[in-house]
């Protein structure tokens, strides 16, 4: 496992988890007559495995800030005891890459479908084979370890030298790839959802919650409930 001097790992400046309250708002309290069923059902689908991606690739990022902050300590501090979160990494980074390869197959589908016509990641087709190689090395795994085919490259995700990639065996791909396919798919998810503004900035994740408000009008002597809480 390479100790990261630098982060190559873009931050995720996208408003991935307001995509997500917003999605489950026009879901539960804002029912859309021409959006059918099954369409509700996958779009929901996307959202979680994107937010899924996103959670898993920030978690992968700030354990290599830990790592490189950890790096910055005294040796009188590191004589008590090395802390080594980077090795935690493949655990984040191995979901990232399956849910992100599941939400890309999806939309591939529904694209032959006519249901998404104007997929931003499909057309980012060097970047998608990179993952797929990523996604088919890590389901593979396991056979080739029985085999005795262990190779000579990591058998875990693990970071590039340079700390600007990942590895996986002989495979290797850039932070910058894995981000720009992340952005295309949440510009992609979002157009499912017109009323969500992709440019707002990034919401703070965790447990959805729900808050309501509620106004009385009078009119002509007769109180007026609203129809929609907020």
């Amino acid at each position: 496992m390479t100790i990261p001097t630098h982060c190559g790992m873009p931050p995720l400046h996208l408003n991935i988890e307001g995509l997500r309250s917003h999605a489950m708002l026009v879901s539960i309290f804002m029912p859309e007559p021409d959006v059918s069923v099954e369409k509700r059902k996958w779009r929901s689908w996307l959202v979680h495995c994107l937010v899924k991606t996103a959670r898993h690739y920030n978690d992968a990022r700030l354990l290599i800030l830990a790592q490189i902050s950890e790096g910055q300590r005294s040796s009188a501090e590191m004589a008590k005891g090395r802390l080594l979160p980077v090795f935690d990494f493949a655990f984040a980074m191995e979901d990232c890459i399956t849910s992100l390869e599941k939400a890309i197959a999806c939309i591939r589908a529904l694209s032959k479908k006519g249901e998404m016509p104007s997929a931003f990641v499909l057309a980012l087709d060097n970047e998608r084979q990179s993952l797929n190689d990523f996604r088919r090395q890590q389901e593979h795994m396991h056979s080739q370890i029985a085999a005795g085919q262990t190779g000579d490259g990591p058998i875990l995700v693990t970071l590039s030298d340079d700390g600007d990639s990942m590895k996986l065996r002989s495979l290797t791909m850039s932070f910058v790839a894995l981000f720009t396919l992340i952005d295309a798919i949440y510009r992609d998810i979002a157009s499912l959802f017109p009323a969500h503004d992709i440019q707002s900035p990034p919401s703070p994740g965790g447990m959805p919650q729900i808050s309501m408000s509620m106004t009385i009008e009078v009119v002509q002597g007769e109180p007026k409930l609203p129809d929609i809480p907020s």
